[in-house]
């Protein structure tokens, strides 16, 4: 299932490929989905930023590479924000080997975690609901996972449904803290009650 940001993984590859040459334009990506997912308020510059000290890339990121977050960092703030629950996680097209996409989405997942663990930072996993305990503990499981041993259909098949979690749980995470967040907010702005 190719989706809009597969057509962006090979050319940001490329760019990265001088710049942050250790870093996958998946990881990138899971981190951008995790910062939204964390609760960032805004999509505005600091995020490159965050990005760029996560790439250990101290003066910034070049123009073209910039460009390319920036766009993925607005499609996601979107995919989040909007109606549509179509969040695209960038991964290398399917002409690809299913080793190589599922290497990727591994990636992603860290990505997210981290940018996750960086906008919810004081926050404890005690905290929160056993379903959003529950979706964080399915992407770490992720990020750990190894090639397959066989590349067929069945595989191909898994992989669809294993993405495809991913990107539900990746949305849930964001709906159920956002929720989290509202309650919280107005339980410190409820009026007093007066006996």
């Amino acid at each position: 299932m190719a989706n809009k940001s597969s057509e962006v993984f090979q050319p940001l590859a490329l760019a990265l490929s001088s710049e942050a040459p250790r870093m996958n334009p998946a990881e990138l990506h899971g981190m951008i989905c995790g910062l939204i997912a964390g609760g960032l308020e805004a999509p505005g510059p600091e995020m490159l930023g965050v990005l760029a000290s996560h790439a250990s890339i101290r003066d910034g990121w070049g123009k073209g590479v910039s460009a390319m977050l920036v766009s993925l960092r607005d499609e996601a703030w979107q995919a989040f924000h909007g109606d549509s629950l179509e969040l695209d996680i960038l991964l290398p097209d399917d002409a690809q080997s299913l080793t190589e996409r599922l290497m990727a989405l591994a990636v992603w997942c860290d990505g997210f975690m981290a940018g996750f663990g960086t906008g919810t930072s004081g926050m404890k996993d005690s905290d929160l609901p056993p379903s959003l305990q529950e979706a964080i503990a399915d992407l770490v499981a992720i990020s750990q996972v190894e090639a397959p041993e066989q590349e067929d259909d069945e595989s191909e098949s898994l992989f669809e449904q294993v993405l495809e979690h991913c990107r539900v749980s990746a949305l849930l995470i964001f709906t159920e803290l956002a929720l989290i967040r509202r309650r919280q907010k107005s339980n410190n702005t409820a009026e007093p009650t007066r006996h």
